[in-house]
């Protein structure tokens, strides 16, 4: 494996060669297919960051120009690691989830 090569793994340590101090707060972007509902993407991504106890705010969304999928932006707070690493883990089983940044 060469030195620019992401080892398969089915959870990718985003903190490793990071330095984030905790609390830290971001922007999180979740995109999600379209054919659901507005109201049923963002009420799937609000059970997660409940569950979690994840300090939010729905900031926008916007779907894509082919109307195939819309992006939901959130202003996050994580308190520390293990919840940065539950909150990707979790928003895996969204259902419709194509991605989260």
């Amino acid at each position: 494996m060469t030195k620019n090569e992401i080892p398969n793994k089915d959870i990718v340590d985003v903190t490793k060669d990071a330095k984030i101090e905790f609390p830290v707060t971001f922007n999180l972007k979740a995109v999600l297919n379209a054919s659901t509902s507005d109201k049923d993407n963002m009420e799937n991504l609000s059970k997660v960051f409940i569950e979690l106890k994840v300090i939010n705010s729905y900031i926008d969304s916007k779907k894509s120009s082919k109307g195939t999928y819309t992006s939901y932006n959130y202003e996050v707070t994580l308190l520390n690691k293990l919840q940065m690493e539950k909150l990707y883990l979790d928003l895996k089983g969204v259902p419709g989830l194509r991605f989260a940044l």
